[in-house]
């Protein structure tokens, strides 16, 4: 009889609290990207389109396109991505290769990473992570959970990674393959690779990346001048490394002016040309600079209660399948998260991110509502009938 009254009761909750703190989150983080853009992108509007509120006009329908695809992601059962993951990377593959087709792929200055649909632009790169990570997770449910061998899931997993890796090389986009490796480095870890295959996948990856690093001299430069500055600043001498720290200078600038509680909402000055990509790669320093130290660890702490729940989901995951994908949902928001507000305070070298939920741009919003909403998905089937029933029995 107390069975099923727990029983009950669980059914009247119907998903855990996880659900619930995660939609919560999302919609917080996303409202005050909605907040953040209109406050930070007014001025390059009006100085390149004669409108002030261009970019947020785009992003709040941006917004609501990503809000449908949420909720809709919310209630797909999250065991059907992956009878379709060799399909859905199949498209993602082709959408890469025509990012890099003049006509079909949108040149701004020597990078080639959006496809021009005519009233908006996308770019794969985002959304190749989802399509990752459900791949991974469906190859090493099928095929390494009951044998624990890596040429199990080396074809297709890997060969396509490698794929796509280079593809994204091509852009160039060196940050979006960074973050990928990482995001699938979690899933291969919380799927239990062994040790010496996990170590052995990381030096390849690590190896070509910083060979790639190398290819280009403006990678070199930006690379040079954060080792330049960071040994500046342990010697005393102050910043240093010349123009190529100018971003991030700018960017310590705005954090600097905030103080405690910021200038206020709007009166930024490092957005008047003085900080470059004010609205989109460091955006978090410009919630430093209006809404001052108060508001930067607001936000600090909401990404650190979205990766708390979701590694919940993860380890309360009723399937092997649900709980790769869990983690790599969750890694697809917080690492760039971590590398973005890591960029803007100075502590690794100058890469492009947007920061999740809150920088301007709709692929990158769409990414992240996509991906929180197959992890509530997650979620909720942790509370299924049959799961509570396994849970009181046990």
């Amino acid at each position: 009889m107390e069975k099923r009254s727990n029983i009950k009761r669980h059914s009247f909750l119907k998903v855990d609290i996880e659900y619930y703190f995660l939609f919560i989150l999302t919609l917080i983080l996303s409202i005050i990207g909605l907040i953040m853009i209109s406050s930070s992108s007014d001025s390059i509007g009006e100085r390149y389109f004669n409108d002030p509120y261009w970019f947020i006009r785009r992003q709040l329908i941006w917004w609501a396109i990503s809000f449908i695809f949420f909720i809709l992601a919310s209630r797909i059962n999250y065991s059907y991505y992956a009878r379709f993951s060799n399909f859905i990377i199949i498209i993602l593959i082709v959408l890469l290769v025509l990012v890099l087709i003049p006509g079909f792929g949108i040149k701004v200055g020597s990078y080639r990473r959006w496809i021009d649909l005519g009233f908006f632009s996308i770019q794969p790169s985002e959304f190749v992570k989802i399509a990752l990570v459900i791949l991974f997770s469906s190859n090493l449910d099928k095929k390494y959970k009951d044998n624990k061998n890596i040429k199990n899931i080396v074809f297709p997993s890997f060969f396509i990674l490698c794929v796509v890796a280079i593809l994204i090389f091509m852009e160039p986009d060196l940050g979006s393959v960074i973050i990928i490796g990482l995001i699938i480095f979690i899933v291969l870890f919380v799927g239990e690779l062994k040790f010496k295959h996990l170590f052995g996948l990381g030096f390849i990856g690590l190896a070509v990346t910083v060979s790639y690093l190398f290819l280009e001299d403006y990678r070199r430069v930006r690379l040079f001048a954060f080792i330049e500055r960071i040994l500046a600043i342990i010697n005393g001498t102050g910043e240093s490394g010349g123009a190529a720290n100018f971003q991030i200078s700018q960017s310590l600038i705005a954090l600097g002016s905030g103080n405690l509680t910021g200038l206020g909402l709007g009166n930024s000055v490092q957005k008047y040309s003085y900080l470059p990509e004010a609205h989109t790669d460091f955006i978090f320093a410009i919630v430093g600079e209006e809404l001052g130290l108060v508001g930067t660890i607001l936000i600090v702490i909401l990404f650190i209660l979205f990766m708390f729940f979701g590694i919940r989901v993860c380890i309360k995951a009723k399937d092997y399948f649900g709980r790769m994908m869990a983690a790599g949902l969750t890694s697809i928001i917080i690492v760039p998260a971590i590398i973005n507000i890591s960029v803007v305070i100075g502590m690794v070298p100058v890469k492009g991110l947007a920061l999740p939920f809150i920088s301007f741009g709709g692929s990158s919003l769409l990414t992240s509502m996509i991906s929180v909403g197959i992890l509530l998905n997650i979620s909720r089937h942790n509370t299924s009938p049959e799961r509570i029933q396994d849970d009181l029995d046990n």
